[in-house]
């Protein structure tokens, strides 16, 4: 009896270790591809900088910054008169602003960032608009301040953008894109507001789109710190952690779930943007910029504040 039972318990004890095997190896595995992941994202930390956004009081002229050089003082001068008037008549504020691009952050989020920061709009109103061109990759977005997500949705800012942004800034033809976006915006808020738009408020074409050198709207972004600069090797291990998992909620896990989809999809298991065109502007007919100075007046945003409404493209 006592021979039987110890050869039970040796087998008992044989079946555990087996059963246990399994667990450890996985264990390994995951702990493996956990220190070379933080590894690896420690090194690309190690690497990238701060994605650095316009000051809130960097430009005494506020409504037109250009940190890319690519507008012309002619172009500068008709949006900045046309938004003082604009905010004079309605307290509606747009701000028109190039950037070369916009670091590790996606168009939405730096464009959103951006115009919290410099608060366009009234603080009582929320009544402001970011009119933002990136111009090493061409893109642009509209972010609409809460105020004004009634009058200018997401689908008529898009509208806006497609009629005339895009064919534009993907010529590169700057001062086109941004006179003419600004123009047919600050019409639909006269028009919100009961206000006749002054003529001097006009569609153009024929713009001269030369090199526009050194203009008064013309900025430089500061250099961006790197993101490990102040930090121990134990924070920067945290962090790298922390990059880690992040890459894997935000990449590996969706594209697991789009691959789960189809595969029981095809195992018999579980928007292109389309709209009319915007139209209520004038035609440009000649319209003269005129010489003369002008004075900044110190403009700054009221303390609007944005929820995301906009569009890009």
């Amino acid at each position: 009896m006592s021979k039987k039972k110890e050869i039970t318990k040796k087998a008992g004890s044989s079946g555990s270790t087996g059963e246990s095997s399994p667990l450890l190896k996985k264990f390994i595995i995951v702990a493996g591809v956990t220190v070379i992941g933080t590894v690896v994202c420690m090194g690309l930390r190690s690497g990238m900088t701060e994605t650095v956004y316009p000051a809130k009081d960097a430009s005494k002229y506020f409504y037109i910054q250009d940190y890319s050089g690519v507008f012309s003082e002619k172009a500068e001068k008709y949006i900045f008169d046309e938004a003082v008037k604009l905010n004079k008549a309605t307290t509606a504020q747009i701000v028109v602003m190039a950037v070369p691009d916009t670091d590790s952050e996606s168009l939405e989020q730096y464009s959103l960032r951006t115009a919290n920061n410099l608060g366009i709009g009234s603080k009582e109103k929320d009544n402001g608009i970011l009119i933002l061109f990136t111009t090493t990759s061409p893109h642009v977005r509209m972010e609409v301040g809460k105020g004004l997500e009634g009058t200018i949705p997401d689908a008529r800012a898009g509208r806006i953008l497609d009629d005339y942004a895009v064919e534009p800034k993907n010529k590169r033809h700057w001062n086109e894109a941004a006179m003419n976006t600004f123009t047919a915006t600050a019409e639909i808020l006269y028009q919100d507001s009961n206000i006749k738009a002054p003529e001097s408020l006009q569609l153009v074409k024929d713009i001269d789109e030369t090199e526009p050198g050194k203009t008064f709207a013309d900025m430089t972004l500061p250099e961006g710190k790197p993101v490990t600069e102040g930090e121990d090797f134990t924070t920067q291990l945290v962090n790298g952690f922390l990059a880690f998992i992040a890459m894997l909620l935000f990449m590996f896990l969706p594209l697991y779930g789009i691959f789960v989809y189809f595969r029981n999809m095809f195992s018999g298991g579980g928007g292109s943007y389309s709209g009319g065109s915007y139209s209520g502007g004038s035609s440009y007919s000649g319209h003269s910029y005129g010489g003369g100075g002008y004075s900044s007046g110190g403009h700054s945003g009221g303390g609007g504040s944005f929820g995301g409404g906009g569009a890009s493209r």
